[in-house]
């Protein structure tokens, strides 16, 4: 295997694991945390937590990152992932999930933006949006092996998944720790450890496209964060098998099934759209009308959820919402990455990662809050957020253009 391929390998089981532990913790985390106490406030804050740690900790990964070296900070981020779901999966009191998911947020919050630095690293503008495209196949990949290994190895204890992903995480950092090779080049300029505030950072060109992730990462948290409780209420469903109904039969079905089964689909059509469908897309209509169109599916798929009532309607929404992401986040990382120079890639990719928590940080708790009081008011707003989303960044494309053709003339 050559050195590019192995690199690429690594990166890909880099993300794979980034987004393998929400696969696993989403569908088990409400039943596995129930007999120890939790309410649906309890696993809000729970999901919040470990994008709490995101935030605070993404731009500090991403400058280090700059300064020492893209590598030592993603083999860390696996190293203390599979930590963090040894302990989650030795948990038998609340606080114990609770300093597990802190600490996973912790060594998680480093990987995203020294994996997107290091694809900037390794190539040019034209064949980023490739790579981009792969990573978020990637992270649609563990959507899909979460849920699956969570109903798999719920069978014999609720546990038994985070110690399978522990496994998987440690696998990964032995090979990425023989196979993967420092991506910065010792001729390299090295960023300055300056500190880049988020807020200050919104007075950027690139303010517009990290406000817009905030605003699309927050709408999508209110659904997951509430997902399982949705299908929990509007199908009678718990974590014993019971019917649902599904194209006018009906199948015996458990909570946790219908719940991984939807975030496993979402997963797959995510793996598609990034790893295969995305660059076509691209070279048709260009970066921001796929950014649009994506925007447009996740919206009316979060408006449609209000009205599901069987199982084939729940998974077509949350089909369109996944097609709509598997657009949005490569095209979002791929534009981000073209407009910051070479030294400074972790760290601006590092702020990005931080809007993105700010925004599942706040959805699971807000959404819950919601939830209690009114679904249809939860969802519709969110399918707004995602509409407006869309507008603001057609705003900020034309703001961009109307920029550049100002600096051209005065040249």
């Amino acid at each position: 295997m050559e050195l590019r391929d192995r690199q690429i390998m690594v990166l890909f089981i880099s993300m794979f694991i980034f987004t393998l532990g929400f696969g696993i913790i989403v569908p088990v985390l409400a039943y596995f945390t129930r007999d120890m106490g939790a309410t649906s406030f309890d696993v809000g804050i729970l999901m919040a937590l470990f994008s709490a740690m995101e935030f605070l900790f993404a731009p500090l990964w991403g400058r280090i990152s700059d300064l020492i070296g893209r590598r030592p900070v993603i083999l860390m981020g696996l190293f203390g992932f599979g930590v963090s779901f040894t302990i989650t999966g030795f948990s038998t009191q609340l606080w114990m999930v609770y300093v597990s998911q802190t600490l996973a947020g912790v060594c998680a919050s480093g990987i995203f933006p020294s994996v997107t630095a290091y694809i900037a690293d390794i190539t040019d503008h034209e064949g980023r949006i490739r790579l981009m495209g792969m990573l978020g196949a990637a992270s649609g990949l563990g959507i899909i092996i979460g849920p699956s290994i969570s109903s798999v190895c719920a069978i014999w204890g609720l546990n038994v998944p985070f110690f399978a992903a522990a496994a998987i995480a440690m696998a990964t950092f032995v090979f990425g720790a023989m196979f993967l090779p420092e991506s910065k080049k010792s001729g390299w300029p090295t960023a300055r450890a300056k500190k880049a505030p988020l807020i200050s950072s919104l007075k950027t060109p690139l303010g517009g496209l990290f406000f817009m992730m905030f605003f699309v990462s927050f709408a999508m948290a209110c659904i997951d964060g509430t997902l399982s409780y949705y299908v929990m209420d509007k199908f009678g469903l718990s974590e014993a098998a019971s019917r649902m109904p599904v194209l006018g039969a009906s199948v015996m079905l458990t909570g946790p099934n219908v719940t991984g089964i939807t975030f496993t689909l979402m997963g797959a059509i995510s793996v598609v759209c990034q790893g295969i469908l995305i660059g076509r897309v691209v070279q048709r209509i260009g970066e921001e009308k796929t950014i649009m169109a994506g925007l447009a599916m996740i919206a009316v798929g979060m408006a449609l959820l209000v009205g599901v009532f069987d199982l084939a309607t729940l998974l077509l929404c949350n089909c369109l919402i996944s097609i709509g992401m598997g657009f949005v986040n490569p095209c979002v990382n791929t534009l981000v990455s073209k407009r910051t120079d070479a030294e400074h890639q972790g760290s601006t990719m590092g702020v990005l990662g931080s809007f993105n928590s700010l925004g599942r940080i706040l959805g699971p708790t807000v959404g819950g809050l919601v939830y209690m009081f009114s679904v249809a008011i939860l969802y519709f707003g969110s399918a707004a957020i995602a509409a407006l989303s869309a507008l603001g960044i057609r705003i900020w494309m034309d703001k961009m253009r109307g920029d550049a053709i100002k600096a051209a003339t005065r040249e």
